[in-house]
C-alpha cells in the first residue's frame, strides 16, 4: 500500500467504488471533490481509503469533513479487517492528530476501546451507532414493526393540518435548521456550507430530494434531505421546528417517505445518532444500529 495525494485517474476510483461491498454517497469522488477539501487515500491492490487533510498551525491533521459521516474504504477489498488494519501503517507519519471515521468491515472483531501505544503513537477504534431500516419489503412489512410509541405519534400527527411538499430547496432547509437548531446548540463553523454543497451537488447529480412538511399559513414545521445512493437512501439532514417537534411533524414526514420508498431501495440510514432520544426514535421505525468506525491516532514524537 500508498500513500497518494490524488494521482489516481477518476475511472480508477469509480471502478473501486462499484466494486465495494457497500454503497454510500461519500465514498464517490464527486461528493468528496464538492466539499472543496483536500484529500488522499492509502490505496493498496482493490482498495483504496480516503481522507481529508490540513494543516492547523504547525501540526497535519487528517480529518472528517463536515458533510461525511463515515468514509471509505472502497474497492473489492474494502471489507475485510486486515486490510484495513494493515493500511493504518501507511497513514502519512506527518499527520500528527488522525480522526477519521470508517466502515465497518464484514468480519471485524470488536476491539477493546482503550488507547494503545504502537510505534511511538497513541491509537485506537472504536464503534458509534448508526440506525439502518431494511425497506425492501412492502410499507405495509414495514408498518407492522412500527412501534406502539411511533403510531401514537402518527396518529397524533394526523390531528394536525400538515402539507407535504416534495421539492423544496436546500437554502430553506438549511435556513430552518440555523433558525431552530441554533437555538439548541452551536453551530460548527464550515457546517453550513459544507452542507449546502453536499445538498446542491447530490440535487445536480439527480441523487438527492428535499422534502418538507408545512402547517396552516405555510410554516415550516420539519424538513428532509434524501441522499440516493444504489440500492440505499440516506438521511443526509433534517430540521424540524418547535411547532413540528409538538405535533410530530417529522414521525409524519419519515413515514410518507417511506410510503414512497419502500421496495424502490433495500436501505433507509438514518445516520445513526448517540443521542439516546434520536436512537430512540430512529429504532421505533424498525431500523437497527449498524456501526461504523471511529480511528483516532496522536504522534507523541
Amino acid at each position: 500500500m500508498k500513500w497518494l495525494a490524488g494521482t489516481w485517474t477518476s475511472e480508477q476510483w469509480a471502478q473501486w467504488v462499484k466494486a465495494s461491498p457497500w454503497d454510500f454517497p461519500y465514498d464517490r469522488e464527486e461528493y468528496a471533490d464538492a466539499l472543496g477539501k483536500t484529500w488522499g487515500a492509502i490505496v493498496g491492490e482493490d482498495f483504496a481509503w480516503p481522507m481529508a487533510y490540513r494543516r492547523v498551525g504547525i501540526f497535519q491533521t487528517a480529518y472528517m469533513p463536515f458533510g461525511m459521516q463515515q468514509w471509505g474504504p472502497v474497492g473489492a477489498h474494502a471489507g475485510r479487517a486486515t486490510q484495513l488494519l494493515d493500511a493504518t501503517r501507511f497513514i502519512p507519519g506527518a499527520f500528527t492528530k488522525v480522526d477519521l471515521q470508517i466502515h465497518k468491515p464484514m468480519d471485524w472483531v470488536t476491539c477493546t476501546p482503550r488507547w494503545r501505544l504502537r510505534g511511538g503513537r497513541l491509537e485506537r477504534w472504536t464503534e458509534r451507532p448508526n440506525f439502518v431500516l431494511d425497506m425492501s419489503g412492502s410499507y405495509e412489512s414495514i408498518h407492522a414493526a412500527y412501534s406502539k410509541q411511533l403510531l401514537r405519534n402518527l396518529k397524533e400527527a394526523r390531528q394536525h393540518a400538515m402539507t407535504l411538499f416534495e421539492h423544496d430547496t436546500p437554502e430553506t432547509l438549511y435556513h430552518a435548521f440555523e433558525r431552530y437548531q441554533g437555538k439548541r446548540y452551536t453551530i460548527p463553523e464550515g457546517f453550513g456550507s459544507a452542507i449546502r454543497q453536499a445538498m446542491y451537488h447530490l440535487l445536480h447529480q439527480g441523487k438527492g430530494a428535499v422534502w418538507s412538511v408545512y402547517g396552516e399559513g405555510n410554516r415550516f414545521l420539519a424538513g428532509a434531505f434524501f441522499a440516493f445512493s444504489g440500492n440505499r437512501v440516506v438521511l443526509l439532514f433534517s430540521a424540524i421546528s418547535d411547532e413540528g417537534r409538538a405535533t410530530q411533524a417529522m414521525a409524519h414526514l419519515i413515514n410518507e417517505f417511506l410510503v414512497f420508498a419502500a421496495g424502490r431501495w433495500t436501505y433507509f440510514d438514518f445516520e445513526g445518532s448517540s443521542a439516546p432520544g434520536l436512537a430512540r426514535f430512529y429504532g421505533s421505525f424498525g431500523a437497527v444500529n449498524q456501526p461504523y468506525l471511529r480511528y483516532q491516532r496522536w504522534s507523541l514524537l
